[in-house]
């Protein structure tokens, strides 16, 4: 892949990102989103979403038919669990 090629699918990605994250935050409390959408908010792969769905640990979902959806309170209520840190030397309070 050429370097402009990389440039521009880095701005896209951006672009998307940015877009989902208008979208998330702007919704009620009660709205449902797809993965990719909430893939966005954590920041992570939906390769990260779906296994962490395999395994029960992740941010509680709904199925309808064969799509999954999250609801916005679920997804915030799962990222307040997390404790912002100054430092990687602190360690979170069990």
């Amino acid at each position: 892949m050429s370097t402009d090629t990389q440039t521009r699918t880095k701005e896209t990605d951006t672009q998307a990102r940015t877009k989902a994250l208008a979208e998330f935050y702007s919704a009620p409390e009660t709205a449902l989103f797809n993965q990719i959408t909430v893939a966005h908010v954590r920041d992570c792969s939906t390769a990260t979403m779906e296994r962490d769905r395999w395994s029960g640990g992740g941010i509680p979902f709904i199925k309808i038919g064969r799509a999954v959806k999250y609801r916005k309170s679920d997804v915030l209520t799962w990222l307040e669990k997390y404790q912002v840190q100054s430092s990687t030397s602190e360690t979170m309070a069990a």
